[in-house]
């Protein structure tokens, strides 16, 4: 990949004399956002309409859901619509359940606009109606699958929904009790095996990756554990439960690893924790590895995130199944094919981005 020189912005040390307040400023809202959207929050109008201003994170745990947005006529679909599986082009009517605007969730919900035909949408950021009656009134409306995207769209499927739900953009999320209908999964991030390829090609010296998770994502350890044996690299993890541990944990892993994959797991990360591991990591020259482009100005090496494209069809690929009827033989997780590739300061400050396929197989068990 061709590096240009020069276009790095923000030093490795977040907090340095080099760094203006008003760039901290932007990093926090930049954390914030991306803590908020992988753990729980979202929402949508049709593309091409004004959005109202984004929600802040929910305070509430149970938040509300609003009536279907009237959509504008039926857009017309873009040339070339992506592949969405053995299943073909899904036909069957769905409801998009969003948790908040955040653009993470709004992407993806785009995609899926151009790809179903007058999806219902639903936000979940106005609390004009409860979650009971906001599925219900989905239920009337004779939609056969729900999409949840984020957390709090997932929770309250998952509670509510009498169809099939399809989740996506969930890094946390196990039913709290046993759901009445199907409820599957798209991973939240890129497959470990095709963003450790990307790393090992930009940073050839990688010997040893390091992670520090939350309880339940024992899957994605093993997967790490292959990606990693797969390329020679040595894998150091640790579990924690709270944000402080993670801290101490990573205090005491930097000096014996060269990269660090940076979880979005909000249980045990905070933004005050984050802002600390980069500055750790930059004392031991520890290359951190992100999953979402935002946190780049952090100065972190490198972000491998998920391509909206690719949830979207991976999302229309397991609705087809799943009213299909083929709900038993879908894995409760799908890993995504594509990884989007974007490296910072700490190798070189490119602007680059490159797409690499992922690889065929169930993701993590239920558990991103």
């Amino acid at each position: 990949m061709p590096q240009e020189t020069g276009q790095a912005t923000v030093t490795t040390s977040v907090g340095t004399s080099q760094t203006s307040r008003r760039a901290i400023g932007l990093i926090r809202v930049s954390l914030v956002c991306l803590l908020a959207a992988l753990s729980g929050c979202a929402s949508i109008s049709p593309p091409g309409q004004d959005s109202p201003d984004a929600a802040a994170p929910e305070a509430q745990p149970e938040p509300a859901v609003t009536p279907p947005l009237v959509a504008d006529p039926t857009p017309s679909p873009p040339p070339g619509r992506p592949d969405v599986g053995t299943a073909g082009p899904f036909q069957a009517k769905a409801a998009i359940v969003l948790s908040d605007r955040s653009p993470a969730f709004e992407n993806v919900a785009t995609e899926l606009w151009r790809l179903l035909d007058e999806p219902l949408v639903y936000n979940l950021a106005d609390k004009s109606q409860s979650p009971e009656q906001a599925f219900s009134g989905i239920a009337e409306s004779g939609a056969t699958v729900v999409i949840a995207i984020g957390f709090s769209a997932t929770r309250a499927a998952a509670q509510w929904s009498t169809v099939p739900v399809i989740y996506c953009q969930v890094f946390n999320f196990i039913a709290e009790d046993r759901p009445a209908v199907p409820v599957k999964g798209v991973a939240a991030i890129p497959p470990l095996a095709a963003q450790l390829e990307a790393w090992r090609q930009l940073d050839p010296e990688l010997r040893s990756i390091g992670a520090i998770l939350g309880a339940g994502h024992e899957d994605l350890v093993v997967e790490a554990t292959r990606a990693t044996a797969a390329h020679g690299v040595r894998f150091h993890y640790q579990a924690a439960g709270s944000d402080r541990e993670t801290l101490y944990l990573f205090n005491r892993m930097a000096p014996d690893i060269d990269g660090f994959w940076l979880f979005p797991d909000n249980r045990v990360l905070s933004v005050p924790v984050l802002r600390k591991v980069v500055e750790i990591a930059a004392r031991h020259h520890v290359r951190i590895a992100v999953f979402n482009d935002a946190l780049l100005e952090l100065g972190v090496s490198l972000s491998t995130a998920a391509v909206e494209s690719d949830i979207a069809a991976t999302v229309l690929a397991v609705a087809g199944r799943v009213a299909g009827g083929a709900a038993d033989a879908v894995s409760d997780l799908t890993p995504l094919n594509e990884v989007k590739v974007r490296t910072g300061s700490r190798l070189g400050g490119s602007a680059d981005v490159a797409a690499f396929p992922g690889t065929d197989g169930a993701a993590s068990g239920g558990r991103l």
